[in-house]
């Protein structure tokens, strides 16, 4: 078990799936049934902090194409290649 910010120990309940879910739903971050595309991540987002669905989505695409780059080409330049064949 961590300590967290207060110096109190989490429960095991607390770091398991159905913890994050509860601490996600107690802050008013659900997924709606109606209205989602794929998942219902970025419609629950709008919902919660009261922004426009169709604005929430083009950035959160517009997230992950500026995004990617930055992660991507440290991990190609970090990551040594195979070690080359005998064969």
């Amino acid at each position: 078990m961590t300590p967290t910010t207060t110096g109190t120990q989490q429960q095991p309940a607390e770091m398991s799936l159905a913890g994050a879910r509860a601490y996600f739903a107690g802050h008013g971050l659900t997924r709606p049934r109606q209205g989602r595309l794929i998942g219902g991540v970025t419609a629950g987002f709008a919902r919660r902090f009261a922004i426009d669905l169709l604005v929430a989505r083009v950035a959160a695409i517009a997230g992950v194409v500026i995004l990617t780059p930055f992660l991507y080409l440290p991990l190609w330049i970090l990551m040594p290649e195979d070690a080359p064949s005998d064969g």
